[in-house]
């Protein structure tokens, strides 16, 4: 069972998009057999966002950062990961990126951030309820095999 908890980016005029952007994720991660172990909101202060990912990320596989991935000052989600991660993941940056993009151009307004702080996986993706699968389809169920190399499990497709 891999493990992942939400953030949620608390942002004026957007709270129930992103409330219901918790219950897709949510829905999805047990679809493709996650635990959900709990969302946390914090307002867009770079010293909360960032105290919040890094706990998440000491209990959890995956840690899904929602919102905050505009173009304005105070759309922080993708620098705060960025400044925390030990190494960024640019492929599933473009995997989510490409295929949220082709199904909708004017997604390309926003951003994504992934990385990983030791062995925990952290995404940044926008938040609104009627995208967020055009995020983590590409790339929810294949993270597994990260986390299993993390875990040295060894699948059959190895062997």
């Amino acid at each position: 069972m891999y493990s992942c908890k939400i953030i949620r980016i608390l942002e004026s005029g957007f709270y129930d998009e992103i409330s219901q952007s918790i219950d897709v994720c949510k829905d999805t991660l047990t679809k493709y057999g996650y635990l959900f172990t709990g969302s946390v909101d914090v307002d867009p202060v770079m010293s909360d966002l960032k105290e919040a990912i890094y706990a998440g990320s000491r209990s959890n596989d995956l840690v899904i950062v929602l919102g905050g991935t505009g173009l304005y000052k105070e759309d922080i989600g993708p620098e705060a990961v960025l400044s925390l991660v030990d190494k960024r993941a640019t492929g599933i940056e473009m995997a989510m990126m490409r295929n949220a993009v082709v199904i909708d151009p004017s997604l390309s307004l926003y951003r994504v951030a992934a990385g990983t702080i030791i062995e925990s996986l952290i995404l940044c993706i926008p938040g609104y309820h009627t995208t967020v699968m055009h995020y983590l389809e590409p790339v929810i169920d294949v993270l597994k095999s990260l986390f299993d190399g993390w875990r040295g499990v060894v699948s059959a497709k190895q062997n």
